[in-house]
């Protein structure tokens, strides 16, 4: 079957039936990647050495294979996407950062953030891409490869100047957080804790619910993210259902953010957990990667609509009304972007 076939046959009648009547009119994905081959100081994946296969994806994903995706996954409805580059130590962070400023110059469907770690860029630059060039905020560097994050700190990513500007011009923080036990470990919860209070204008976004793919580690987060308002969560490569069914029941529902991690949600296959660590059973094809899992001949669409699909069982188990479901693809975070 050709890539044509499956999607005619396949993937298009499943979005009709099952995903395309409970979405809005309007999606905005609160979590995308675009870069080009020229922004690698080296391709991680081509290096023996441990961690670097830990997530092997495309050499490119320009601006327009994201549009194109946007167009194939949701087709008929409006795509806007928040996006920056892959956050890689092996990115060429100007370079990088200077191709999704042009990228989203002139499309007013796109939204840039600046991939920065801490002290990696000059304050008059950051201020700069803030002022002139549109960035809405920060994604936040991961300085490690793999699983190499057991020692790594919130305040090793992102230090008091940068949150300092970001409180001062009310922006995004994107923040992917460190350690095996992710948002359910006590030292990342001081640090978030610290920073959402200290700066109390930034707008914290943790990417992936915190990387809670496990009931377990959202119920362990959820004491800390009851008492803080101004911390955000997107969906991006959530696929349990109980994960968001949790978050539904503590919070707002505004908090809630629908993002989806593409290109790597592109892939047909859905995100499961083994213990304690996310696995990706995928259609075969893909690259090999750490973690990913390739089976022939099993039935999988879009990882993205199953993120839609996780949210969707979880909006029904709570009780959660149309109207504020749709908002978690659109509303509640140009509600962000606005502010």
């Amino acid at each position: 079957m050709t890539e044509k076939e499956r999607y005619e046959k396949i993937d298009l009648p499943f979005y009709r039936e099952e995903v395309r009547p409970f979405l809005p009119e309007k999606i905005l994905d609160f979590h995308t990647h675009i870069w080009t081959k020229d922004h690698w100081i080296e391709i991680p994946w081509e290096k023996d050495l441990p961690g670097r296969k830990y997530m092997v994806v495309e050499e490119e994903n320009k601006v327009e294979d994201l549009l194109k995706d946007g167009e194939m996954i949701f087709p008929g409805l409006e795509y806007n996407a928040v996006c920056f580059s892959f956050p890689s130590p092996s990115i060429d962070l100007k370079k990088t950062n200077a191709y999704v400023a042009e990228a989203c110059k002139e499309r007013k469907n796109l939204f840039p953030l600046l991939l920065i770690g801490k002290d990696t860029t000059p304050e008059d630059e950051i201020i700069e891409a803030v002022e002139k060039l549109g960035f809405k905020g920060f994604k936040v560097l991961t300085p490690w490869y793999g699983d190499d994050y057991g020692s790594i700190t919130v305040k090793d990513m992102i230090g008091p100047r940068e949150m300092e500007i970001a409180d001062e011009y009310n922006l995004v923080v994107l923040l992917h957080v460190p350690r095996a036990d992710r948002l359910a470990d006590p030292e990342v919860q001081r640090d978030v804790m610290e920073y959402a209070t200290k700066y109390p204008n930034a707008k914290l976004v943790l990417a992936h619910c915190g990387r809670c793919y496990l009931p377990e580690q959202i119920l362990k987060a959820m004491r800390l993210l009851r008492e803080l308002e101004n911390i955000y969560l997107d969906t991006s490569m959530v696929m349990e259902s109980q994960v968001f069914q949790i978050i539904l029941e503590n919070l707002n529902p505004r908090r809630l953010l629908f993002g989806t991690d593409l290109p790597i949600a592109r892939m047909r296959g859905r995100r499961v957990y083994v213990m304690n660590h996310w696995v990706d059973i995928v259609l075969e094809g893909y690259p090999e990667s750490a973690y990913r899992v390739s089976l022939k001949g099993i039935s999988a669409v879009f990882m993205v609509w199953e993120i839609v699909l996780a949210l969707k069982r979880a909006a029904a188990a709570v009780g959660l009304d149309k109207e504020k479901f749709q908002q978690i693809f659109y509303e509640n975070g140009m509600n962000l972007l606005r502010k």
